[in-house]
């Protein structure tokens, strides 16, 4: 008994090799099957018509193509479920790159400094900062540290 070292110990057999080796046991079981029937083949068995055998063989079809139909349903569902996640995240991936390189070099990056722009005098012309500024100098005026958090931080310098 000789034992296999290396490489040879650990091949696989490939798909050529294991079809090959389909073909032959297929084969020589055809043969055996042929030799127990005596020599003669035959499809239908005894006080069976033709009628009987397409009614049974349509039928086996029938249940055949039904299996598969699930089988191709439940693949074409998780495919579908895998197609719109890559095709959302081929969305978000896309997008992102283009508003970076928009922001960065396009009319958008111009039309947000004119936004914030906009925004930034607005908020400084309403009364709501008037209202803010003078709530502050009251508070710095008056003597009311306690509301004035910049008096603290002025201390620590």
């Amino acid at each position: 008994m000789s034992r296999k070292s290396g490489a040879a110990a650990n091949r696989r057999a490939g798909p050529f090799e294991v079809s090959a080796a389909a073909f032959v046991g297929a084969s020589m079981g055809g043969v055996i099957v042929w030799f127990g029937q005596a020599g003669s083949f035959r499809i239908t068995p005894e006080g069976m018509d033709y009628a009987d055998l397409a009614a049974i063989l349509l039928t086996a079809v029938g249940v055949i193509v039904a299996i598969f139909a699930g089988v191709l349903a439940l693949a074409a569902i998780w495919g579908f479920n895998q197609l719109k996640r890559d095709a959302v995240a081929a969305a978000e991936v896309a997008g992102s790159t283009e508003i970076r390189e928009q922001i960065e070099n396009g009319t958008i990056k111009d039309y947000i400094a004119a936004e914030v722009g906009r925004l930034a005098d607005e908020e400084f012309k309403s009364e709501r900062m008037d209202q803010r500024i003078k709530n502050r100098v009251d508070a710095v005026a008056f003597g009311r540290p306690d509301a004035d958090r910049l008096l603290e931080e002025e201390g620590d310098e």
